[in-house]
């Protein structure tokens, strides 16, 4: 059976910064939650959040709620029953249907789970011992890391097929991009070992580039497929690669100190969403025009630790992170809760 719980609660406002929302509105806001979460992603389907729990293997769909002036800000979270096997993240899906995929590398497949009713409904052979998997749009394929970082394979999600398989020969802690544009198979794989670039049409997939930078986290352009967001391994930079002009390897077209090193990293369609321990560092993406000078544009500062109350939210490390279409969710490992950043106007 599916445990449903319904818990909701604004605990708090942010303090103020530039281009901040309407008064009405928290800046930030803790959400509670029935159990721990990470690694969320958002569901722009049925605008949800849906996160894998701490443990207990199963997917918490968060529903929040009270965006405008006539409710306070809270959040409704049904929990699924637990599942035996699971992966390290969740993927939505790139054809708009309303289920998430979720990578089961002990039984080799990736079940397709519903997210109306957080049930299985299907399952798919992508590989061996998928444990990291991406969408792919612009082909419609889903995308799968091995559990041992040494293979992605792609599989079509309108015939079954497989749209690439290749052995990629990362470490098990890489992670595994993809763009939200493009007709192509285009994916990197990131991780402590470097960045590979992969791209070409379904079954004829080939490495484009390489780069030795040591990445933490990786987020795509949503708009430039190319360019890829890198936080880098052990330092407080954040980088912006991309394919260079003679289109044979990969460059660093911008790059940025933030103070304290990246923990997770999110996009949308003209910002970028770097968080740190304690704040959240919005930059332009500049998709268009590229960077004047080698440099990203700050767009706002938000010190989100500071408005969190209590010993256990305050010192809590991050477990994750998810842009929605007006506000940003942070997980905090080991808490019940989400914090929830209002995005900067634009």
């Amino acid at each position: 059976m599916i445990a449903l719980a319904t818990v909701g609660m604004l605990v708090l406002a942010g303090c103020s910064a530039s281009g901040q929302p309407p008064e009405s509105t928290a800046r930030v806001a803790v959400l509670k939650t029935r159990l721990p979460v990470h690694d969320p992603v958002w569901s722009d389907n049925d605008r949800t959040l849906l996160a894998l729990t701490r443990g207990t293997g199963q997917i918490a769909r968060i529903r929040p709620v009270g965006t405008d002036t006539a409710e306070p800000l809270t959040a409704r979270t049904t929990v699924s029953e637990p599942l035996a096997d699971v992966g390290e993240n969740l993927a939505t899906s790139p054809t708009g249907h309303n289920v998430v995929f979720l990578p089961q590398p002990e039984r080799d497949r990736v079940a397709v789970i519903d997210t109306d009713s957080l049930r299985r409904v299907d399952t798919l052979r992508v590989g061996p011992a998928p444990s990291f998997v991406a969408k792919d749009s612009g082909s419609r394929a889903l995308l799968a890391l091995s559990e041992d970082g040494s293979t992605v394979t792609g599989g079509d999600l309108r015939d079954s097929g497989s749209v690439t398989s290749q052995r990629v020969g990362a470490s098990p802690e890489a992670e595994l991009d993809s763009p939200k544009r493009g007709r192509l198979v285009d994916y990197h794989v990131a991780g402590p070992g470097g960045i590979l670039h992969y791209k070409g049409a379904p079954r004829s997939v080939r490495r484009e580039g390489e780069s030795t930078i040591r990445a933490e986290k990786t987020a795509s352009d949503r708009i430039k497929a190319s360019r890829l967001y890198v936080a880098e391994k052990g330092t407080d930079r954040l980088l912006a690669v991309d394919t260079k002009r003679t289109h044979e390897g990969m460059e660093v077209v911008a790059r940025t100190r933030l103070g304290e090193p990246v923990h997770h990293l999110g996009v949308d369609e003209t910002r970028i969403y770097a968080a740190t321990e304690s704040r959240i560092v919005v930059l332009e993406t500049n998709s268009y025009e590229g960077y004047a000078n080698d440099e990203f544009t700050l767009v706002d500062t938000i010190d989100y630790r500071a408005a969190l109350s209590g010993e256990e939210l305050g010192k809590a490390p991050l477990s994750g992170l998810a842009v929605g279409p007006e506000r940003v969710y942070m997980t905090l490992r080991g808490q019940p809760a989400v914090v929830s950043v209002a995005k900067p106007n634009i």
